[in-house]
């Protein structure tokens, strides 16, 4: 692990500089050269590409030799891959991919406390450790709601929530959780001060509409300021207008820049895309 997250450092560009470099150690090593590394996992017919390159040119060479590798090897139906810098997009087109999702940096600086009044029949609290399955329901009833989110598995919201400056809120009424909120601190030593990182907010579609997310960014917010953050961080899908009205709502400004641009090919059943 410590190799891969040294060797992703000699590269200029690269989809892994955030990644949980556990996550991906178990992924296959196709291409590794001074000149790009390309990696790839695949699950339930989707193929995951992870890479890092100094040039564009290596990159689409990489990606090419990487693609018809899994096509040949692999039963699948998607190829998706991450962190696509804006140049590279139109190309990327033209191979057939399409813009999965575009995650847009949200930042608010000035944290301050909100007078929270709870409605009755809500409760707010972190989760259980028996109720990481329930939460994962949640999360996964989601699905499709914004670009590119597929909710989470057992075992990464156990992750989260058993991890070092992490917890997830519930949202919970009738004894049933209705939402979950996923969040982390981190940069305690930084001039700037701590920072409150939104993860992840789900809501049970049929509870959609009631102000549960606002409750529930709520109470992360004030949770985060209890424990020293000054500032939050979080990232939301260009197109996913009602969230962004939230995030707004209670302080957060976008960042101007665009954001982390995400694609994906469609494999046709019994074609395999040669390059």
């Amino acid at each position: 692990m410590i190799d891969l997250a040294n060797k992703i450092k000699n590269y200029q560009y690269s989809s892994m500089e955030y990644a949980d470099i556990e996550a991906i150690s178990s992924s296959v090593t196709y291409i590794d050269t001074d000149d790009s590394l390309f990696l790839y996992s695949v699950e339930d017919e989707k193929a995951k590409i992870d890479w890092a390159t100094n040039t564009k040119e290596s990159f689409f060479d990489g990606l090419k030799k990487t693609i018809n590798q899994i096509s040949r090897n692999h039963p699948i139906k998607k190829i998706y891959i991450e962190f696509i810098p804006e140049d590279y997009v139109h190309e990327m087109e033209e191979l057939g991919f399409i813009i999965a999702s575009e995650f847009i940096d949200f930042w608010n600086n000035r944290l301050e406390a909100i007078d929270l009044k709870q409605q009755d029949s809500l409760i707010i609290r972190k989760i259980k450790e028996d109720e990481y399955h329930e939460a994962s329901e949640v999360s996964k009833s989601c699905k499709g709601y914004s670009r590119g989110f597929e909710g989470e598995s057992d075992e990464r919201i156990k992750e989260w929530n058993e991890s070092e400056n992490s917890s997830i809120f519930a949202a919970e009424k009738n004894s049933e959780i209705i939402g979950i909120c996923c969040v982390n601190l981190y940069g305690h030593e930084s001039a700037k001060g701590t920072v409150l990182w939104i993860r992840e907010i789900a809501v049970k579609p049929s509870y959609h509409s009631q102000k549960i997310g606002f409750h529930l960014l709520a109470y992360a917010i004030n949770w985060g300021i209890n424990n020293g953050a000054v500032r939050s961080f979080l990232l939301c899908d260009a197109e996913n207008v009602k969230a962004i009205r939230l995030y707004e709502g209670l302080g957060y400004e976008r960042k101007p820049a665009r954001g982390q641009i995400n694609m994906e090919l469609g494999i046709d059943k019994g074609s395999v895309p040669l390059f």
